[in-house]
């Protein structure tokens, strides 16, 4: 898993990268993770399956970070570790992906938020459409994202 942050005004700018699709996805949770509260602190004693459809790759890359956010701003529930598959119609095709969908398959570890031992660093709105990329390279896949906070 790896991520990096980067100055957006007013918002948090992420560049992930992983040397499969299914690495970058883990990296975009790892940086929620870690721009909410120490990755640290969470503890996988709960696990929940999660499927996503979307047209492109980078679609589906927002659904899923926007999906992790959802369920800790209904649920309270802190993501820590997970075990993602991402599969598209010709994973060969790059990340335009045609016309047929992109898909999702994951496992979310995680519990629910306890303020005694979850420490709020930014509370994360949503997953913005703006400076979105990813693109698949010679050595893996990269993609660029940012957090509106």
């Amino acid at each position: 898993m790896s991520f990096s942050f980067f100055d957006h005004t007013g918002d948090i700018g992420v560049r992930l990268t992983g040397r499969t699709l299914d690495d970058l996805f883990e990296s975009a949770a790892g940086a929620f993770a870690d721009s909410v509260t120490d990755p640290a602190r969470i503890e996988p004693r709960h696990a929940v399956a999660l499927s996503l459809e979307s047209p492109a790759v980078d679609l589906l890359l927002v659904d899923w970070v926007n999906e992790i956010l959802y369920r800790f701003d209904v649920d309270q529930f802190l993501v820590g570790a997970v075990r993602v598959h991402v599969a598209g119609p010709d994973r060969d095709a790059g990340p335009s992906g045609g016309a047929a969908a992109w898909r999702l398959h994951a496992t979310l570890g995680g519990e629910p938020f306890d303020p005694e031992r979850h420490t709020v660093k930014v509370l994360v709105k949503a997953i913005t459409y703006h400076a979105l990329e990813v693109r698949d390279g010679s050595d893996g896949w990269h993609a660029t994202m940012v957090f509106d906070i």
